[in-house]
C-alpha cells in the first residue's frame, strides 16, 4: 500500500519529467548568423525537428537587411551594425529558406532533421 506522501512524491517527480522536455522546446535552440557582403554566415544550420528555433541575427554592413522567411513565417529588418533575434516555433523535418529581402540573392537554409 502506498503511503500519501509517496503518492505526492511520484506525483511531483512524474510532472518533472513530464515537464521538462517542455521546457527545453520553449526555450529553443540558438543559432548566431551574421550578415557580410550579401552572404549569411553560416549559409546552412542544422537544427532538431520538434525543437524551437531561435537566430541571433547580426548585421556586419553598412546597409539595412531584411531578414525573412515565408515558410518560417517571419519577417524583420536588421539595421547596418545591428543585432535583432527571431523565435520560429519547433518545424517538422524539412529544408526552410531564408533570405535578405532587399538584396534576393542573399539566402541561407534550415535543415530540420
Amino acid at each position: 500500500m502506498i503511503t500519501r506522501n509517496a503518492a505526492i512524491a511520484v506525483a511531483i517527480a512524474t510532472s518533472f519529467v513530464v515537464a521538462a522536455p517542455l521546457a527545453r522546446a520553449e526555450d529553443g535552440k540558438t543559432f548566431e548568423v551574421s550578415v557580410k557582403d550579401h552572404q549569411f554566415q553560416p549559409a546552412e544550420i542544422k537544427a532538431t525537428a520538434g525543437t524551437a528555433i531561435v537566430f541571433k541575427v547580426k548585421n556586419l554592413g553598412a546597409e539595412p537587411v531584411e531578414f525573412e522567411s515565408e515558410p518560417l513565417q517571419f519577417e524583420t529588418v536588421v539595421k547596418p551594425n545591428a543585432e535583432i533575434t527571431v523565435k520560429v516555433k519547433p518545424q517538422k523535418p524539412g529544408r526552410y529558406v531564408f533570405f535578405d529581402d532587399l538584396h534576393q540573392e542573399t539566402k541561407g537554409t534550415l535543415v530540420v532533421e
